[in-house]
């Protein structure tokens, strides 16, 4: 009963997971191979600004000025206001290199034409990143065969994956500028709402001697890793939408994914030896 109990847990996790949003990456953000820039406005016109934000992928302008500015396709921006918007001629999304881009503005009935460019940022190697998420996932069954209380290690990678899964949302939740934290954040974390208290509580279980726990934190950890499975973009782009060092980013997945799928696969084994145990008790 128990392992079928783990069985049904994980593949609800797995079906959860597979219909959760396609990245966990916040706003709508993706990770690219370019940044995008203004470089100038012509005429330039005192009070108005045109910047780029989320390294490209939203322009913003503020209007300063005494008179309205027309954003062709998207708004007019009155005196005094501001406008954030994703443009398709500024977006690095897709880029494999570098080049310019421009648009037009009409302020106050003068065209106004914004340049920028994009600067292109090699991609790293990928290998290294995919072999260390393998290696993580192969090494947790393997230590939990050597171990006597497999059952508490397993609980602790799984709290390490539900860690590494809660840096991983905030850090892309903070890459967004164009957006109020908080629901950005809770977007962003989807499924993992219900996999991160899964895996803290299974955690606690575990300590007191309850195989059961042991369920939770194996459901939870399958859920982290289906959740994170998409981000494996940052592996083979290097303009990552975090809010802090590229490889921070790129270790983060890698304990996410790679130690919450052992943990998923090593439950059933754990389970098995623990029900052996008191058996034999």
């Amino acid at each position: 009963m128990t392992r079928f109990g783990l069985l049904f847990l994980v593949a609800c996790a797995v079906v959860l997971g597979w219909g959760a949003p396609a990245s966990a990456h916040a706003g709508g953000l993706v990770a690219t191979d370019a940044r995008s820039r203004v470089v100038s406005i012509s005429p330039p016109v005192p009070g108005l600004s045109v910047t780029t934000i989320e390294d490209g992928a939203k322009l913003r302008l503020v209007n300063r000025t005494s008179f309205p500015v027309a954003v062709p396709a998207f708004s007019t921006v009155a005196p005094g206001s501001s406008l954030t918007w994703a443009d398709p001629h500024s977006t690095p999304v897709g880029r494999r290199s570098g080049g310019d881009w421009s648009l037009t503005l009409d302020a106050g009935g003068t065209p106004v034409t914004v340049r920028g460019v994009f600067d292109h940022v090699p991609p790293p190697s990928f290998v290294p990143w995919w072999a260390l998420t393998l290696a993580v996932a192969v090494a947790v069954p393997l230590i939990c065969r050597r171990v006597r209380r497999a059952d508490l290690v397993l609980a602790g990678i799984g709290v390490a994956a539900m860690a590494a899964s809660v840096a991983h949302v905030t850090g892309s939740s903070l890459a967004v500028t164009s957006a109020p934290l908080l629901g950005t954040f809770v977007n962003a974390a989807g499924i993992n709402l219900l996999a991160w208290p899964l895996i803290a509580g299974g955690f606690l279980a575990v300590v007191r001697h309850k195989p059961a726990g042991l369920l939770a934190v194996c459901a939870g950890a399958a859920l982290t890793a289906v959740f994170v499975l998409p981000d494996v973009t940052a592996f083979h782009r290097s303009v990552l939408p975090f809010a802090g060092p590229a490889a921070l980013e790129r270790l983060l997945v890698v304990v996410a994914l790679g130690g919450g799928a052992g943990a998923a696969v090593a439950g059933a084994s754990v389970l098995r030896t623990l029900a052996a145990r008191q058996a034999a008790a």
